[in-house]
């Protein structure tokens, strides 16, 4: 039995060695995975939606059609309040790049390579969030090539505290936004009335900073308010951990719950409460 087991040994290192050789295979000759070369697939199949001159956030290369293939996954930029907001990928098939998956998503970068699959993170946002300002943590999921397409694993979600509220008073003249804490703004609430404008600022210790504009031209109190804020019903409150926000039919109300300082505004003034 010595000679069967020196051809199984040498069978064994010859798969091995085959094996190792094409875990190392260099990419497709002409297969240039750039930013450059990203660019350029981005602008030819119309992805640069924004028409960006660098549209490109981000390049990566691996065998993510599969094992072996040539691959290249790339965030595209957005020229708005979030950016990537899109991904594709393109893969390397006789001599020439071809997209083969694009996915909309409010990324949170960067898109990582596990092995021949990608992970994207994106935000959860909460029933009344503005487009831009998520309020509900993060969910992550992996994508891995079936063969013929890309498919998703299920969501992995990390939920947050809600840090952050906005709305309108019904009529719209009343915006306000409440910031509990969330990472990068602080913790305040500001709310603005358009008739006569005029707008205020609240901390943690009740104390209003006002401003007043004797001018409706150009009012420099005002702010916009984020895309898709929602409207507090008459009646209704929202309450963070610190503040607490009620709309009435004349006006808002806002204080800080421990203490109950805080501000009514409508249409003509801001008054202290508390």
């Amino acid at each position: 039995m010595p000679g069967y087991r020196s051809v199984l040994a040498a069978l064994c290192v010859v798969a091995l060695l085959v094996l190792a050789a094409s875990a190392a295979a260099p990419a497709a000759p002409g297969a240039d995975c750039s930013k450059a070369t990203a660019t350029q697939l981005v602008n030819d199949n119309k992805l640069n939606n924004f028409l960006l001159p660098d549209p490109v956030a981000q390049v990566l290369c691996g065998p993510f059609t599969g094992p072996g293939s040539t691959a290249m996954a790339v965030t595209i930029g957005a020229a708005t309040c979030w950016s990537p907001q899109n991904w594709a990928v393109f893969t390397f098939d006789a001599g020439t790049w071809r997209l083969v998956h694009m996915q909309p998503a409010f990324l949170i970068p960067p898109l990582v390579a596990v092995g021949g699959d990608l992970r994207e993170t994106t935000p959860i946002f909460r029933p009344g969030d503005p487009r831009c300002v998520p309020s509900g943590g993060t969910h992550t999921r992996t994508w891995h090539w079936d063969g013929t397409r890309f498919v998703p694993s299920a969501w992995k979600a990390k939920r947050a505290a809600r840090t952050s509220a906005t709305f309108y008073s019904p009529s719209r003249n009343i915006s306000c936004e409440i910031n509990d804490g969330r990472q990068g703004v602080g913790t305040f609430v500001y709310c603005q009335t358009w008739k006569r404008p005029e707008s205020v600022k609240m901390g943690l210790d009740g104390r209003l900073k006002i401003c007043r504009d004797r001018s409706t031209a150009s009012p420099h109190c005002l702010g916009d308010p984020g895309e898709g804020t929602p409207v507090l019903g008459y009646g209704k409150q929202v309450a963070l951990k610190h503040f607490r926000c009620r709309s009435e039919h004349a006006g808002v109300t806002c204080t800080v719950i421990k203490t109950g300082k805080g501000f009514f505004i409508d249409k003509t003034a801001v008054r202290r409460v508390g």
